[in-house]
């Protein structure tokens, strides 16, 4: 069982909707370094052409790496521990967690108290494999 490694390998991406009119740049090297060490709940929502949604995975981790050509690794936990997932230099995408318990629907864990949240949704131009 394998992992995409990277959003930004899908044809369109970006940040959920809310975010995009954010302030924030897309990726400042200040902000940035303070992501690293980081435990990060990811939310990827994929949805077809027209605009419906196909699927929804959740993944966690810890940020590793930032950079501004490649983006975030984050080293992944869980489920999926041993893998690294690559998320583009948007800062867009990621806010602040609320302490808490959270449920991960796609594999059911409960993870407790991520420093963020990153909400991402990927849009195919054509059908989805």
């Amino acid at each position: 069982m394998t992992l995409a490694t990277t959003v930004a390998g899908c044809a369109g991406y970006g940040p959920s909707r809310g975010e995009r009119a954010g302030e924030r740049p897309v990726f400042d090297d200040r902000q940035t370094a303070g992501y690293i060490g980081k435990y990060v709940l990811i939310t990827l929502t994929y949805y077809d052409e027209d605009g419906e949604m196909v699927t929804q995975q959740q993944v966690h981790g810890i940020i590793k790496k930032a950079d501004r050509a490649r983006g975030f690794a984050v080293a992944l936990q869980g489920v999926w521990e041993g893998e690294t997932f690559w998320l583009p230099p948007d800062l867009r995408g990621f806010s602040p967690a609320r302490r808490g318990e959270y449920q991960l629907n796609s594999t059911s864990e409960i993870i407790y108290d991520p420093d963020l949240i990153a909400t991402w949704e990927i849009t195919r131009s054509g059908p989805w494999l």
